[in-house]
């Protein structure tokens, strides 16, 4: 069941989810809009980039992370999904690990690529997804990961080949 508008800040309230920084304005009838943070990776040459006013180019793929840090109880589970304004600009946002477990705690890393025929201006700050929290029906023990979840990283996909 995803969370009303309503039932998300009542959590926060109560600290069961935490979102820092958090501004109630935010907040939607199902979700919490996440903005941009100042940092991205071009996970194809290894660059890191500077998100304060950059232009990302046709076909290009930056990681990216969200200025606001997320903490889930064992009992709750978020969705990170692009927002139409960004979609319709071209931009694909999440388009791959949106998934945050129950347990998880850090900044969701997005997955970006320009679609469009221009290059279109990122910048720290703007509002380019939101998550959506859904209650899972029983409580789940620790989330664990490779990554660090404090800013974009590449895949470490390879760790898993024995």
């Amino acid at each position: 069941m995803v969370l009303s508008g309503d039932t998300i800040k009542k959590l926060i309230k109560e600290g069961k989810i935490i979102i820092d920084p958090f501004e109630e304005s935010q907040v939607g009838a199902v979700g919490v809009d996440l903005r941009l943070g100042d940092q991205a990776l071009n996970p194809d040459t290894g660059k890191e980039i500077s998100l304060v006013d950059y232009h990302l180019s046709l076909d290009e793929f930056l990681l990216a992370n969200t200025i606001e840090k997320i903490t889930l109880p064992d009992n709750i589970a978020a969705r990170v999904i692009p927002r139409s304004s960004i979609a319709r600009l071209g931009i694909l946002v999440t388009f791959d690990a949106d998934l945050l477990p129950p347990n998880y705690s850090g900044k969701p890393i997005l997955t970006m690529k320009n679609l469009s025929k221009k290059p279109v201006l990122l910048r720290s700050g703007l509002s380019v997804c939101q998550v959506l929290f859904e209650e899972v029906d029983k409580p789940v023990a620790g989330y664990r990961s490779r990554y660090t979840h404090t800013k974009p990283e590449v895949s470490k996909l390879e760790e898993e080949i024995d």
